[in-house]
């Protein structure tokens, strides 16, 4: 459960560091349109990475349990 609760959220993470990028340029202040591109980037590159995280963490839990059904076979046949 948690897991899918943290890979939704590091998917909105993305999607929020994409609005704070694009919100960034309707700001007519030239500090706030600093603040929040590096808050729209900051925001996007965490999402980013625990997006990827999540997509290892995954490949090496199905690679597992496709090895341990590959070993129990072997051990059922034998």
């Amino acid at each position: 459960m948690f897991y899918k609760i943290a890979k939704t959220l590091s998917k909105v993470t993305i999607v929020f560091g994409l609005m704070c990028m694009v919100g960034g340029c309707s700001v007519e202040q030239q500090e706030l349109f600093y603040l929040y591109e590096a808050l729209g980037l900051a925001v996007f590159a965490v999402g980013a990475y625990a997006h990827e995280y999540f997509r290892m963490l995954e490949y090496r839990y199905r690679k597992r349990k496709i090895r341990e059904a590959r070993e129990r076979a072997r051990r059922e046949a034998a």
